[in-house]
């Protein structure tokens, strides 16, 4: 239930961190993602294991595509949704999200977020201004904004510091730190 940032190694069980509560949660669970194939491997993983309930909006979707998942959204049939950063500024999606409750956003790979990160994506910096305009938020009533989780494998100190910032500032709220080290037993050199 605490706003989170998590530091694991690739391959640790960061997805799981949040698909699990998302399942449990009673309300819709955003994931931003810059990683479309990522996406899509999340939600079709899912679908195999007979999960349907997940969704993701891309600039790969096609014009059908795009309108089933928002309609699955709108519908209440969708309450796991990947969405790329680039897609927080569409209007139409921002509509769509309004008329869910938010559970819980998470922001993978969140290392994007900060100008220090070796991938540095400026869509995400519209994250904040994103969830107070669906959320009918603003810096005065942080209540009403979800539970925030973010999750990456490897951010300098300087990453770790401008994220944990970046929401603290903008949204008021506090991230609790948990790095899990990036020894990989299941990798060696020979």
């Amino acid at each position: 239930g605490r706003h989170t940032m998590a530091i694991m190694p690739t391959g640790s069980g960061k997805s799981v961190l949040y698909q699990l509560p998302a399942l449990l949660l009673p309300d819709l669970t955003l994931v931003i993602s810059p990683l479309i194939a990522l996406m899509k491997d999340q939600v079709d993983n899912l679908a195999a294991k007979g999960i349907l309930n997940a969704g993701t909006i891309n600039s790969l979707l096609t014009l059908v595509e795009r309108r089933k998942v928002l309609e699955g959204i709108r519908m209440g049939d969708i309450d796991l949704v990947w969405l790329a950063p680039e897609q927080l500024r569409n209007t139409t999606v921002k509509n769509t999200l309004k008329q869910r409750e938010l559970a819980l956003v998470v922001v993978d790979e969140a290392h994007c977020l900060s100008k220090w990160g070796h991938d540095f994506r400026p869509d995400y910096l519209f994250l904040a201004r994103f969830l107070k305009e669906i959320c009918n938020s603003d810096h005065e009533t942080p209540a009403k904004l979800p539970r925030i989780a973010c999750f990456t494998a490897t951010a300098k100190k300087e990453v770790k510091e401008e994220i944990i910032s970046y929401f603290a500032r903008e949204l008021g709220k506090t991230l609790k730190l948990f790095e899990a080290g990036h020894e990989r037993n299941n990798l060696h050199f020979e």
